[in-house]
């Protein structure tokens, strides 16, 4: 039924382009006698089939062309119409997601021994000349204040200093030389403000550039420096939320925490992996397909994105599963929940799925919101021919 249709709708068309030429050439100066193919009789749709395949076998009408039927508007409608679905998954699809998400995983698995791995290397780092230079160069600054309540190998969670999320306020702290921060005695809050002790920077730039060398060295050191804004949670009102900052980052052996280190380079280097095969796998998709190498067009992008939150979601969940293991391996070992495991979490993983699914969101919506126009539409874009 449905290659009659086709052919059907193929052949009207050829007919009114037939009739279109007799009309052109009826006007022009040199008529030629032309011969129209029409029906004696209304005919039912089954002899309108074979009629027209009468035509086609006497015309040569071997082709059924339905896109040279429509005007340049509609083509271009019918264009943006199949641009905008979805192409659906194949068997390389899958295999691709599942090498990306193995990927990921055996790098959630040793996530511990490539931070160690990668803490040693920049250890070495702190040996050279250039960083013991930012070393002396960020001495004296309030921000390393380790007096009563500051001090410990966790204390730069303890005070804004070290938290890039604060980095206005540490500046003001550098060019005023004086220490500012929180601690609590008894649960009561308590404002600290020390000065005279420390070396005062007299312009932005200066006190700009010596934070910088200051954090760069803090950055390669065992503890490295705090998550952003954890800081904030430890000067918070709430014990829990403090407890939670203080031994997220200071972890279980030095080092061994939530630190900014440990949060980037490993879960940053399973987050390029798994897009990195993702879009090969879909580049050389489509260039396999069109035997051209232009940019993928929506329904390529589509599939990648959906390809791409699959291969991140499996790559977070791998990190969810082993930081609840952790979790319940510390607590069944020590009697208590340490939230140093949360640094198995891969943030990037995390942050990237959630940025994956908002893609797919507006495609769905995309796709949705154009549709193919009605058969009343169409019927009242049809030209209307002015009767005699």
């Amino acid at each position: 039924m449905t290659d009659d249709f086709e052919r059907n709708l193929d052949s009207l068309a050829r007919c009114l382009a037939a009739i279109d030429e007799a009309m052109d050439d009826a006007l022009s100066d040199e008529p030629r006698p032309q011969q129209l193919p029409v029906a004696e009789r209304p005919l039912t749709y089954p002899e309108i089939t074979a009629f027209n395949d009468q035509l086609r076998d006497r015309f040569g009408w071997t082709e059924v062309d339905l896109d040279a039927a429509l005007t340049d508007e509609q083509r271009d409608e019918l264009h943006a119409w199949r641009e905008r679905h979805r192409r659906s998954w194949t068997t390389g699809d899958f295999a691709a997601v599942g090498v990306a998400g193995l990927i990921g995983a055996l790098c959630v698995w040793f996530d511990t021994a490539v931070d160690r791995s990668t803490g040693t290397r920049l250890r070495r780092l702190t040996e050279t000349e250039r960083v013991r230079g930012w070393e002396r160069a960020g001495k004296r600054l309030p921000i390393d204040y380790m007096g009563p309540g500051f001090g410990g190998r966790a204390h730069r969670v303890k005070s804004g200093g070290h938290d890039l999320l604060r980095t206005f306020t540490t500046l003001r702290q550098i060019m005023d030389g004086q220490f500012q921060g929180v601690r609590y005695e008894n649960g009561r809050r308590i404002d600290e403000r020390v000065d005279n002790r420390f070396e005062q920077v007299e312009d932005w730039p200066d006190a700009g550039l010596r934070l910088m060398r200051h954090l760069a060295a803090d950055f390669l050191t065992p503890m490295s420096l705090p998550i952003p804004g954890m800081s904030l949670l430890y000067e918070s009102g709430n014990e829990t939320a403090r407890q939670f900052a203080l031994h997220a980052y200071s972890g279980m052996r030095a080092g061994e925490g939530w630190n900014l280190r440990s949060a980037t380079v490993a879960p940053t280097f399973s987050t390029v992996v798994t897009e990195l095969v993702v879009r090969t796998h879909v580049c050389a998709e489509s260039i396999r397909e069109s035997n051209t190498f232009a940019l993928l067009t929506l329904p390529w992008q589509r599939k990648q994105n959906e390809l791409l939150l699959a291969a991140h979601a499996l790559v977070a969940a791998s990190a969810a599963g082993k930081t609840t293991a952790r979790l319940l391996a510390v607590r069944s070992r020590r009697g208590v929940l340490h939230p140093a495991t949360i640094r198995h979490l891969q943030l990037p993983a995390l942050i990237r799925a959630g940025w994956a699914a908002v893609d797919v969101i507006i495609d769905t919506r995309s796709a949705t919101g154009h549709s193919a126009s009605e058969w009343d539409d169409l019927a009242l874009r049809v030209p209307k021919l002015p009767l005699a």
